[in-house]
């Protein structure tokens, strides 16, 4: 048995998080409590990984390595699991949605491997494991385990290039669940990169690489779920929206009367009401103001506006931002103050949409205004 050392402390702290983020998501009220349920279960299988790694390097059993196989059944469970709480968390109408059976078998044939694990002895197992016996199925383990988390990497690009693609449909708005979703992607794919230069390394090359193996890598991996689990919890009323599949009837043309009448409606609220200062503005806000469905205005907007709401809402801002800068209201405010002022909740949106409108800065735009 080895000594306590300074990493028994840190793991220790991840295990005791991990547990605590686990309850608690469930705990909390809020609108993702089925993504939630997901996350507290991928929590809790971090926590046996972290667990069955520090027992393990502890003690260095052959009867602890073998549970430590039967532990790692969790690398076919990751992939899966985080592309149903990715369609979860961003998607409304997903609070049930879970993947078909077959989505299942890698992690079964592991179990099963697992279970001719323990048909030996201790004594057997090192016999077995010392002449190299389960070099070739540990090979393919692993190598199936990087192929499955890549895959559905994958498939998690995929929904997220959905979302920001139906989030312009839907909302005036950058929401931070964009950021958070890029963030965990691009955090994924780093880990999953490390751990298939490791995997080359050791098993093509026989060079062990100091600090990044198998162990390092999925503690890694464990560690970064915790920090998905806080995060949920600081924004727990994350925004959804539907998911483009579930939009059949949006590509159905409008009778005349019905486009005149929304025509008239979205003037109405933009021009004299001027609903677009509202930050948080929504689809769904102006569906209830006109009285009419979500679908029938993203089509309005996409085929007769020929713009998509953030684009389409985005517009008037920017214009009342001009407005105010004729009237030189820039001379007592800052530019930030009056893009806040105009509907904008954030600096990075209102450079963004400013371009796209106008073909230039805000700042360049007022020295011209002064050159002129």
């Amino acid at each position: 048995m080895q000594s306590f050392e300074f990493i028994d402390l840190i793991l220790f702290f991840g295990i005791s998080q991990g547990v605590f983020l686990a309850v608690t998501l469930q705990v909390i009220k809020n609108k993702n409590k089925a993504a939630n349920k997901i996350l507290s279960i991928m929590l809790m299988l971090s926590v046996f990984m972290l667990l069955g790694r520090m027992i393990f390097f502890k003690f260095l059993t052959a009867r602890l390595f073998q549970w430590a196989i039967l532990i790692d059944s969790v690398i076919f469970l990751f992939g899966p699991l985080c592309y149903i709480y990715s369609r979860r968390l961003i998607f409304s109408k997903n609070d049930t949605f879970m993947l078909s059976w077959f989505h299942y078998i890698p992690v079964s044939v592991h179990l099963l491997f697992s279970f001719y694990i323990f048909s030996f002895s201790g004594n057997e197992f090192s016999d077995h494991l010392s002449a190299g016996f389960f070099k070739t199925p540990f090979l393919i383990i692993e190598g199936a385990g990087i192929v499955s988390n890549v895959y559905y990497w994958i498939l998690n690009v995929k929904i997220l290039k959905t979302y920001i693609h139906n989030e312009k449909n839907h909302v005036s708005y950058t929401q931070s669940l964009m950021s958070f979703l890029k963030f965990f992607q691009i955090s994924v794919l780093i880990v999953i990169t490390v751990w298939m230069i490791s995997y080359t390394s050791m098993h093509f090359f026989s060079y062990s690489i100091k600090f990044i193996n198998y162990n390092s890598v999925w503690g890694t991996i464990s560690i970064f779920i915790f920090v998905v689990g806080y995060y949920s919890l600081k924004e727990p009323e994350l925004f959804r929206i539907s998911f483009q599949k579930e939009k059949t009837k949006s590509q159905q043309r409008l009778p005349q009367d019905q486009i005149i009448l929304i025509g008239k409606g979205l003037n109405t609220l933009i021009e004299k009401e001027k609903i677009f200062l509202k930050p948080d503005l929504t689809l769904r806000d102006l569906s209830l103001r006109l009285n009419t469905s979500t679908h029938n205005i993203s089509w309005y907007l996409n085929h007769v506006s020929k713009s998509n709401f953030y684009d389409y809402i985005n517009h008037f801002r920017i214009q009342e931002f001009l407005s105010k800068i004729d009237n030189n209201e820039h001379l007592h405010h800052t530019i930030l103050a009056i893009a806040m002022e105009v509907g904008f909740n954030s600096k990075s949106t209102f450079n963004k949409a400013f371009k796209l409108e106008v073909k230039d800065t805000p700042r360049n735009y007022i020295k011209g205004l002064k050159a002129a």
